[in-house]
């Protein structure tokens, strides 16, 4: 599966918080040459009457002697159901038409990053790839973090770039180029003994092949004649910015910690969208704690998307519905329990509900069908 068919789905965001395992600053334990923790995660994910998705994910990471930290992750996607292939207004109204045949597929992913102490400074380096048989995908990148004032203040840069092969099981011909370059500056400060906040800016811009190879749209005139028939048809090139607020405020007298996090996101596309997230932690006793969160996401449509071909037909068209306006609800509910073995084991359920009705401002284009979707997490990691 390309993936520009994961572009925009529901699971991005968890498969990223479940890959993202940032390089941590471990407190280098009297004595010890090392310090770290290593862990499994499995994820599943499964959309009413289409994709189901099971991940599982064995990362580490670890702190080696007063200069170095590394950290790595592999894991396996296994993608199985149906995905909408095209969509059409056969009926009078377009809706979206479910592939016949179930899709089967295997994803094989691994990263790694290194990273160096100057003092202060810190420079890090990171590989990742990524193998289907359909997409494969290179990343590598660098990073800066320096600390200030007494590491209350942290700012952070870094730069990276992604080299992917676009191909198609349904035209063996397929094997299109797409490269990314992609910038990062960030800044934490410290601003009580009880609060911080982060903020992030980054900026991307990518040139190549952006269609999806498995998409297309059917359409039939009022007027008659012979009906238009389009594949997936974007732009060759695509600039992104995106600026990401973090907020974490602890009380101590009530062992909650208020999480909250606001995304902006804008590209060249026309795509404006917000994500605004709110958790409480909740640390009910020393081993155990609760976090329930709530995600709101809303997004404007791409300048070119459409349900229907015009005429005359445009040189770009997509009648993709993640291109489409739409916004959604995910709440979540997370436990975690620390054992006496140093064992640390968290459990995440939550639900995706988009649909058109929920977009911002008002009704999301009309040919958005509602997604619905339940997801778990369950992760086991232990500290040495």
């Amino acid at each position: 599966m390309a993936a520009t068919e994961k572009e925009g789905s529901a699971l991005g965001p968890l498969l990223q918080a479940a890959l993202a395992l940032p390089i941590l600053v471990v407190p280098v334990r009297a004595g010890a040459a090392e310090v770290g923790e290593m862990g499994f995660t499995l994820l599943g994910y499964k959309e009413r009457g289409l994709m189901k998705v099971t991940e599982p994910i064995l990362w580490g990471h670890a702190r080696i002697g007063e200069d170095w930290e590394i950290a790595a992750s592999a894991a396996v996607d296994i993608i199985t159901g149906a995905s909408p292939q095209v969509v059409t207004n056969v009926g009078g109204k377009p809706v979206q038409t479910i592939s016949g045949a179930s899709i089967s597929e295997r994803r094989l992913t691994s990263d790694v990053k290194v990273g160096r102490h100057f003092g202060d400074f810190t420079l890090s380096a990171s590989h990742t790839s990524s193998r289907e048989h359909d997409y494969l995908s290179t990343a590598s990148g660098l990073e800066g973090r320096l600390d200030l004032n007494d590491r209350l203040t942290t700012i952070t840069a870094g730069y990276g770039r992604s080299d992917d092969r676009v191909r198609s099981h349904d035209d063996p011909t397929l094997d299109q180029p797409r490269t990314t370059n992609e910038y990062l500056i960030g800044v934490s400060q410290v601003l009580s003994p009880v609060a911080v906040v982060q903020s992030t800016l980054t900026t991307a811009r990518g040139h190549g092949w952006y269609n999806d190879p498995y998409k297309f749209t059917l359409t039939f005139y009022p007027e008659g004649g012979a009906p238009a028939f389009l594949p997936d048809l974007r732009p060759s090139q695509r600039n992104t910015w995106a600026w990401t607020t973090r907020y974490r405020h602890h009380f101590p007298a009530t062992h909650m910690t208020l999480q909250a996090e606001y995304r902006y996101y804008h590209d060249d596309w026309g795509i404006d969208a917000h994500t605004l997230e709110v958790a409480l932690h909740h640390a009910l006793t020393e081993r155990f704690a609760l976090r329930p969160a709530l995600r709101y996401y809303t997004q404007s449509a791409a300048d070119f998307y459409s349900p229907t071909i015009p005429k005359p037909a445009p040189a770009v068209l997509s009648s993709d519905q993640r291109l489409g306006a739409f916004g959604g609800l995910s709440p979540s509910l997370r436990a975690t329990v620390r054992l006496d073995n140093g064992l640390r084991i968290e459990g995440t359920a939550g639900y995706v509900h988009n649909a058109r009705t929920l977009h911002f401002g008002g009704s999301g284009s009309e040919a958005f069908q509602t997604l619905r979707a339940v997801y778990g997490i369950l992760g086991i990691s232990r500290e040495f």
